[in-house]
């Protein structure tokens, strides 16, 4: 005869060792990356993982007079099986801004799919294909943060709170080859690019004032231009870069933390 007492106290036991195996998973981070066209939803988990990626939501925020727009979001295997993914309603107009939440819902074990995320490893979660020079970011700010929006960064591991940080919030800026590293960032960044043919090249950094904080001005400039950039003189905040070369101008967003 099976002795009750030592079945239900190893159902205990168990039920123990999953709440601890829970309890001990750590926060899962998320980063905006972009790849040409697309841009690309990465999570870094902090610990290894197989389990039940239980919800995510985030929001892609952008400049509305850039005329930039985001296509539909696209997922492959396996990240579509364990963590689907949709828009969450229409962009929402706010201010001079666009505003796009994404959600997503899972059921299903990641080990069902053949998946166990390492600690500090990226994973492609989704793509999202975008058209214009905007740039995209993604956001935990003032908006977002409201009830009735409640669209600030969040992830769920097994039904269990494991948000973690936004650590790269806007995708790189390397339109017209121009390169923007690390951004956001600490005040201190460098950007770069070249000319394959001899141009007149005038760069300015604003802030949101509209004040001038750098400039530079070359003449007939061919090859590579690259500068290191200091501004922890001056307020953290948005800055913007405007390079001109010849007739052609483009602006960038500069995020000082």
């Amino acid at each position: 005869m099976k002795n009750p007492l030592r079945r239900t106290t190893g159902i205990a036991l168990a039920t123990v060792a999953l709440a601890a195996t829970t309890s001990a998973q750590s926060p899962v981070d998320i980063g905006l990356h972009r790849d040409g066209g697309m841009l690309e939803v990465h999570v870094r988990p902090t610990s290894d993982f197989n389990g039940i990626f239980s919800a995510v939501v985030f929001t892609i925020k952008w400049d509305r007079s850039s005329g930039a727009t985001l296509g539909t979001l696209q997922q492959e295997a396996p990240a579509m099986q364990y963590i689907p993914l949709t828009r969450s309603g229409n962009a929402h107009e706010v201010g001079t801004d666009n505003y796009q939440v994404f959600a997503g819902f899972g059921t299903m074990p990641m080990q069902n799919a053949s998946v166990s995320w390492t600690a500090g490893e990226e994973y492609v979660i989704a793509k999202i294909p975008v058209t214009g020079k905007g740039e995209f970011e993604l956001v935990n700010d003032a908006w977002t943060g409201e009830a009735r929006n409640n669209a600030d960064y969040y992830v769920s591991l097994g039904g269990v709170n494991r948000t973690g940080i936004i650590y790269k919030s806007l995708a790189s800026a390397d339109e017209d080859g121009i390169t923007i590293l690390p951004n956001p960032n600490n005040g201190r960044f460098n950007f770069s690019f070249t000319n394959e043919s001899p141009m007149d090249i005038t760069i300015e950094l604003v802030n949101t004032l509209g004040q001038t904080v750098m400039t530079d001005v070359i003449t007939e400039f061919t090859g590579t231009y690259r500068r290191d950039v200091d501004l922890t003189t001056q307020s953290s905040g948005v800055y913007y870069l405007k390079i001109k070369r010849n007739e052609n101008v483009s602006v960038h967003k500069v995020i000082f933390r």
